[in-house]
């Protein structure tokens, strides 16, 4: 496959240098656990989560920035499984958006729309245009909880931060979203431990709020850096 460079200079970063055959071995388990994802993702959209155990850390943040009144926006990563995220969302009991860049391979998505019919959250694609926060500041005037991913910039405003002993954009909209309306923001992280046990982790809420123009980039970046420290 040509992913398995770009698997192995990720594998670099975080392991450091190993041997080749060690290297080919963690290029497996990476490509199967992402084959396990996959299934999750369909298993868990079907409403078949009988097969899954769940527990959260931190479910009091979420709770307390529901309790708020202004709305939720969560911003997660592309690590473990947001749609199992999505499920344990569903336990606030307000209505949840999800959305984000859909870059999914097309018989993978069609797969998964397929097995979405049993989801207890909205999804929203983003389509690049700037009328795509309307809908998604309107849910959190009313309240709902937006959920977002925020470690690929797909061409959108981001900020360089210090990552993995190099440089990556971390996208900034986020947080100038939730500042429209007040909302609260939460970082918030679906992991999958063996035996299809799925840990949450979520953090305390943060409120952004916009200073004067000139003070925007470096507060931006300060906000995505304290998103790529908690990821």
């Amino acid at each position: 496959s040509p992913d398995v460079p770009a698997t192995m200079d990720f594998h670099r970063r975080a392991f450091g240098p190993q041997p080749w055959w060690k290297r080919r071995w963690l290029v497996f388990r990476h490509f199967f656990s992402f084959g396990l994802a996959l299934i999750d993702r369909v298993a868990v959209l079907a409403g078949m989560t009988k097969h899954f155990s769940f527990e959260f850390e931190g479910e009091k943040y979420l709770r307390d920035a529901v309790a708020e009144g202004r709305g939720v926006l969560v911003l997660t990563a592309h690590v473990g499984n947001w749609e199992a995220a999505g499920q344990m969302l569903t336990r606030l009991d307000v209505p949840i958006t999800v959305t984000g860049f859909d870059k999914e391979n097309p018989e993978v998505r069609a797969m998964i729309n397929r097995a979405s019919t049993k989801q207890k959250f909205k999804l929203l694609p983003l389509t690049g245009s700037p009328t795509d926060a309307i809908p998604l500041v309107a849910a959190l005037r009313r309240g709902e909880v937006v959920a977002m991913l925020g470690d690929r910039a797909y061409g959108s405003p981001s900020a360089s931060i210090s990552f993995f002993g190099g440089r990556a954009p971390f996208p900034i909209g986020a947080y100038v979203m939730a500042s429209i309306p007040g909302a609260p923001l939460v970082h918030v992280f679906s992991l999958r431990g063996r035996g299809g046990r799925y840990h949450f982790i979520g953090f305390p809420p943060q409120h952004p709020k916009m200073p004067p123009h000139d003070q925007r980039p470096n507060y931006l970046k300060n906000c995505a850096a304290n998103f790529a420290r908690d990821l």
